[in-house]
């Protein structure tokens, strides 16, 4: 029933316009500005990775504009949220985010981290190719959104 949810949900969100902007990140942060974003920190990576986070719906997010160049627009870009984790991953962890995987069509849910860092993190994303319009726009953030509430739902009914 989610599945059929997120599509339903996916549907909608297309068959409406949104605005769009060009993939630059000072365009992206007014974007998510206007779109209910708090807390939005930007930083420069690399001269050709730009991280914007921000707080939305109550879940930190992170926008991640990548092959950037100087004065241009940006040509790819990853939308992700991640949760730690109160413990090693288990087999069942796995299995969980492997169903995600299997069954949604749109993002993608993973799991990183190791014990001699941070621990362990479990989260979803979905990348965005920006090279045909070079514009970023309200579909892709709230497309995101569906997905993150999704990977929730799925999450929460394996009783992660």
């Amino acid at each position: 029933m989610l599945k059929s949810l997120a599509i339903a949900a996916t549907a909608a969100l297309f068959a409406t316009t949104a605005s769009a902007v060009p993939a630059t990140p000072e365009a992206v942060e007014a974007l998510l500005a206007s779109m209910n974003t708090t807390d939005i920190v930007t930083e420069t990576i690399d001269d050709t990775i730009i991280r914007i986070d921000g707080t939305r719906q109550g879940y930190n997010f992170t926008v991640r504009l990548m092959d950037c160049t100087e004065g241009t627009n940006c040509v790819s870009s990853m939308i992700f949220a991640t949760f730690n984790m109160d413990a090693r991953p288990t087999l069942t962890d796995f299995t969980n985010v492997n169903e995600y995987n299997d069954s949604y069509p749109f993002g993608r849910a993973f799991l990183i981290g190791d014990t001699e860092t941070d621990g362990y993190l479990v989260g979803v994303d979905y990348a965005v190719s920006l090279t045909d319009e070079n514009t970023f726009g309200a579909d892709e953030v709230n497309l995101f959104f569906v997905i993150l509430n999704s990977f929730i739902a799925h999450m929460q009914e394996t009783d992660w």
